[in-house]
This record gives structure tokens, sequence and C-alpha cells, in this order.
């Protein structure tokens, strides 16, 4: 196990559907850093025109994430060392402009084993939520996209069984960025290697999450009649202040002259409020601190339009015929139209309160079939925002406590009432903020059972009267909605408990050391620091854990190790309480489950045997009321339910059970023969 190991045991949201063959990203990039000069022929010998990930190592190349060999060669198949992970991460940071230190700090630098897909993966996730505002770590450690939450955050089933919750969040974010694609079945195959041809695809699609752009000026589209255009300097860093001209045309080959000037009679009207086409003047539009510029909605014609993009200094022309200049040709396509809508904050998952003073950011987004963004009908999308503010008696009051046992608000006198217009854009978003003062910011609200100020705020979205041709908001969050303001000091909210792995080996003889890590949150979703923690097991005295409680550090977490003896199979609940509080609502106590699994012994498991651990890579379950190990291989029968199937279609029903409800029967097992036939029965729920 690698130095990852430290990091990886915190937990995180559940997320709520397996990957199945009708499943896309949520939040793919809409751009790419392999255009213009990215795309060209790094001339590696050993990579063919036909090679899969042909693109994406000439891509990584120009960037100089990878030299390749000194013999000219890639050596595409090649497994990826820990070593050269370590090089590509670093190169890759500096490109996209990430903390490489956050990145691959307690990652070994050296060593020639391979890296597995779940280490590159939680590598890749690490280096986004550094480089991308938009992927972010949850208080307990766990990843996540904005946007992305409950039912629209997929995973991998074998990444769900196989990997602590960290790791397991890592692969979903990367699958719902479009960076992961899984390897067939609905499987990630975490523990499998990564050859170099795949790890350039992994960077490059993260890359494209990233400012990470080719040197000068490229152009690419990142939406129906949309485009970006971005400027970078010689070493791939955003340029700041660039002017920028942008010019279209239905039909590129009559846009230039003879003598290679602008025939400004066969463009298009101004893009992007360009004074004059064709040159840079005091008018354009410049780059933002991103170095890219937006243009907004340009007309496409039935036939494509061709947008040009370029830089230069004040008064400089087009003389050359185009040559030099950044081009994407746009092609006309039916948007997807809209039929519902969904509605997101950025409260992170099970945040309870906001601070009085914050902002929270709602989100509405049209959306047409299978849940994909869409744009608004031609008549436009309004709706109606009416946002009330107040506590659960109608006006601001004092309370003894924050108890979350308080219910939401009710509409009645008293109460501050807002409504507002919110306006869809062409891109079928709208956003609208709510905040909430302290009604008394100078009490004293600085000790655990002080006297609090809380306010609650809801919100309601409706379609206006006047155009009920508007798409209706059909999602689970229809409705009131509501937000809890509050200036309680931070306390131990809620409490998460991640054992090192998913089994270890009962002890046979001696004793075996586990370790827990328990992460504490508080009401705001905030790490809680010096909260103490008891670890404790209803596995009887064959585990002895610290007597005394241990406390969090600033990242909210404490490793918590103890010892196990005894030979047997226990199914072992670990409890985390933390010391006692004031508040009481709710409990605070984090629990866990651990398997200590002895040898399974040649009579197998019978019929109706729980299913606790699953490590496909290794053909290995952890099953039985009292856990046993049982390996299985190819010589071995299988049944999915009265039906004889090949392993393949065994390990594909096993990785489909995320309910975690199947059982198993295993007979002629013989733990010391692995000639002998055994018989693997799963029944499926």
């Amino acid at each position: 196990m690698s130095a990852l190991i430290a990091s990886l045991f915190a937990v995180g949201a559940a997320p709520a559907a397996a990957i199945d063959d009708d499943s896309k990203p949520n939040s793919p990039a809409a751009t790419s850093a392999c255009v213009g000069d990215a795309t060209g022929d790094m001339m590696f010998s050993d990579v063919s025109e036909m090679h899969t990930f042909r693109g994406d190592i000439n891509c990584l190349a120009y960037y100089g994430v990878t030299i390749g060999f000194g013999d000219g060669t890639f050596r595409p198949e090649d497994d990826v060392s820990r070593g050269q992970m370590v090089l590509f991460m670093e190169r890759a940071a500096a490109i996209a402009g990430a903390d490489a230190e956050a990145v691959v700090g307690d990652f070994a630098t050296t060593g020639s084993d391979p890296v597995n897909r779940a280490d590159m993966a939680l590598l890749i996730a690490r280096l986004l939520v550094s480089a991308n505002d938009n992927v972010k770590n949850n208080a307990d450690g766990t990843f996540a996209v904005e946007g992305v939450t409950g039912g629209d955050w997929d995973y991998f089933a074998d990444a769900r069984r196989s990997l602590n919750r960290v790791s397991d969040s890592a692969v979903s974010a990367l699958y719902e960025l479009g960076v992961a694609k899984g390897t067939g079945m609905g499987y990630f195959s975490p523990a499998a290697s990564v050859s170099r041809g795949q790890m350039a695809a992994f960077i490059t699609r993260a890359l494209g999450h990233t400012t990470a752009r080719p040197a000068g000026v490229s152009i690419q589209s990142d939406g129906p009649g949309e485009v970006l255009v971005s400027v970078r300097d010689a070493n791939f860093g955003p340029v700041a202040g660039a002017p920028v001209d942008v010019f279209s045309s239905d039909k590129a080959d009559e846009a230039f002259k003879a003598d290679g000037s602008c025939d400004t009679r066969r463009l298009a009207a101004a893009v992007g409020g360009n004074a004059t086409r064709c040159e840079i003047d005091a008018l354009d539009f410049r780059t933002g601190a991103s170095g890219d510029f937006d243009p907004g909605r340009i007309p496409v014609a039935e036939g494509g339009t061709t947008v040009w993009a370029w830089t230069g200094d004040l008064g400089d022309k087009v003389e050359d015929g185009g040559e030099g200049l950044a081009s994407v040709k746009l092609t006309a396509a039916a948007p997807v139209m809209a039929t519902g809508t969904k509605i997101t904050t950025d409260l992170g998952e099970n945040v309870e309160r906001a601070a009085f003073g914050s902002t929270v950011t709602v989100t509405i987004q049209l959306v047409g079939a299978g849940n994909a963004d869409a744009v608004p009908p031609s008549t436009g999308a309004t709706y109606t925002v009416v946002i009330r503010s107040g506590d659960a008696l109608g006006t601001d009051v004092n309370q003894a406590s924050d108890d979350l046992s308080i219910p939401p608000g009710v509409v009645n006198a008293g109460r501050e009432v807002s409504t507002r217009t919110v306006i869809v854009d062409a891109s079928g978003k709208a956003t609208f903020t709510i905040t909430a003062d302290d009604p008394d910011p100078n009490d004293a609200d600085d000790a655990v059972g002080a006297t609090v100020d809380w306010t609650t705020v809801t919100y309601t979205v409706t379609i206006p009267a006047a155009v009920p041709e508007v798409p209706a908001i059909s999602d689970t969050t229809a409705g009131v909605q509501t937000i809890r303001f509050s200036d309680a000091p931070s306390v131990a909210r809620r409490t998460s408990v991640t054992p090192a792995a998913k089994y270890l080996a009962a002890p046979a003889t001696g004793t075996a050391n586990n370790v827990a890590t328990v992460t504490v949150v508080d009401q705001y979703g905030k790490p809680v620091r010096g909260q103490g923690v008891l670890l404790t097991s209803d596995a009887g005295a064959g585990s002895v854990l610290p007597t005394t409680a241990r406390e969090t550090d600033s990242s909210g977490t404490v490793r918590i190790g103890y010892t196990r003896t005894g030979a047997a199979g226990v199914v072992e609940t670990l409890t985390a309480n933390t010391s006692p509080v004031a508040l009481v609502a709710p409990a605070v106590a984090g629990t866990a489950t651990f398997y200590w699994a002895s040898p399974a012994t040649a009579l197998g498991i019978g019929a109706g045997s729980a299913i606790h651990v699953v490590e496909l890579d290794r053909n290995t379950l952890v099953a039985g009321a009292a856990p046993v190990v049982i390996v299985y291989d190819d010589n071995d029968q299988f049944f999915v339910g009265a039906d004889a199937s090949t392993m393949e279609e065994f390990e594909a029903a096993l990785a489909a059970d995320s309910g975690n409800d199947d059982t198993l029967e295993v007979t002629s097992y013989d733990p010391t023969d692995s000639s002998d036939v055994a018989i693997f029965t799963l029944s499926v729920v």
C-alpha cells in the first residue's frame, strides 16, 4: 500500500447510481487542452497514425509532460511506474497552474512498481481540486463536482466495493468530468496497472478542465454557436488583457482577398462587439485574468460558419490571408430542447447550516432528454423566485440552542419577503443568491450552550402565469426549500469512521493490528479541531481499543489503532463517539462495519450467505455470518440464479449488486487444491 494511505480514510457522501450503458458524465469539459498546435505529430516511432491514444500522446508531449525515451519511442503499452507517475503529475500540475506538492506530496517519489488506476485517479482528482474551482474536497476529504449531486452522481460498482470512500469518490468525480471512462461493463478496474498510453488519455482529458491551452491564440467551440478564445504565453501561462479580434464568415474560401487582407464584404457582422473586423483597435475586447475571451453567441449558417481569432498590437491588420490565425468551424446542430428543470445549491453534502453573512448560490438549469442541459424555448424562460426570511415564529429571536429538531419556518406575518424575476440565459441556466445577516451581531454567541441567533430562509421557484410554456420544475427539489443561517459556535455534528482496509485476516495466533480514521465535522460542514473521540467495538474482548479519547487534528481527523486476537471470523461494528457536548440533536456518533475473516474450509459456505467484500482484481470474496475468505478462478463453476454463467458474467453480477443484498453459496470448495472445481451460486435480489 502506498504512502497515500494517510489521506484516504475519510468518509464521503454515498453516490447514488451505478454506471451502466446509459450513463453519461454530468460535467464533461466543454473545451480541450489538445487544440491548435497541441495536435501536431511529435514523431514517436512506435505511435502509429491508427493508435488509440495517438492524439493524447502527441498532446502530452507538446506540453512537455512527457518527452519519451532517448531512442525516439514513447512505449505506449508499457506500464507507468510510480517514479514516472510523479514526474508526469508534477509537469502536468505546472501546465495546469496547480500545486504539485498538493498533488503528489505524499506519493512515493521513486520506484519501478506499476501505478494502479485507483492511485492515478486520486492524483488527477487532486490536480483538478488545485486547478479548477468546480472540483472540490468536502470537509470529510471526499471529492465533489459542482452541480453534480444526489441522483446525478454515478459510481463504478467495482470501485465502490474495493476502494475506501475518498478513492471511490475520486473515481466517480473523474467519471462525471469525462476524464475516466472505465474498462467496460460498468467496471473501473481500480487495481489494474496503467499503460503509458492510457496515462496520456487520463491527463489530457483532465487538462481540458484547467487553463492549459497551446501557446499563442487558440479557439474552439464550447457550445452551440459559441466559441472560447484563449491566449497563452510561451510557457502556456494565461495572458490577461490581450486585445482579441474575432470575425466570422459563412464562406471561408471567400473571406480573404488576393493580397491576403480580409474581404469584409464576405464577413458576417461584428462578433463580440469588435468595432473593426480584421484589425486590432482600442475597442476590441480583452482577455480576462484566465487569459480567455468569450465573444457570445454567434449565428451559424445551415452549411456551417468559420470563426477566426487573433491578437496583436494596436493598429495591426490581417495581411496574410489567415496564415497564423486561429480558426474553428461551427456546424448547425439541433439544441437539446428543455422538458424540465433541476435546482441545485453550492452547499456541500450534509451541510446543515450556513453562517450569517455567507452567500448560498442557487442554480436553475433547464434539462432535456437524458437529463442533459437544454436551451430555453424560442420565447425565452422566466421564473419567479419568492424568498422569505425569518425564524419559525415569524420574527428573528434568540434561541437557547441551535437544535436541529426545531422544524423549518412557516409562512406567516412578520417574515421578510422578497420576489425576484429570474431570466434563464441562452445556455439554459440562471442563478440567484441567498444570504442572511445576524440580527444581533453584538450578542455573546461565543460558547457552546450560549443563546444564539438563527434565521430560516425559504425559497420557492415557480413559472409566472403569463408564460405557461416554460418547462416545469420536475426534479426532486420542487417546492419550498429551506436554508438555516446561524451564528452558533462550531459543534460536532457528524462523525464518520473509515477502517484502513475492507477486511483483515483474523489472527490464528498472536495479535493483528487495525487502524481506523475518524472524521468530525460541524453543522457548517467544516472540520472540527481538538474534538475528543472515543472508538469502541462490539466484537467482544478480542478487540482491544484505547480507553481514552483521542483528539482530532486541524483537518478534523484522528487515526486510532487497535489490536485483535482470536482466529474466528467476526463482523465488527466500530463506533466513534465524540466527547459530551451541550447540543444533543442530531447524534454525532459514527459507525463502520469491519470484517475479521478466517480462511474458508473445504465445506465452503451455505446458501443465503451475505457477501461482505468483493475484490474482483484478486478473485476474492469475503462472505458469511462468520466471515471467511474465498478465492475463485476460471476452473470453478458459476451460476447466477439458476443459470450457468461464465466467470466474467458472475463477476458482472457481483459488481451490479449496488444494494449489497445478493447472497452466495459455495460448495465443493477446497482451499488447499487449486485444481478443485468449486461451485459458486449467486442469488440475485
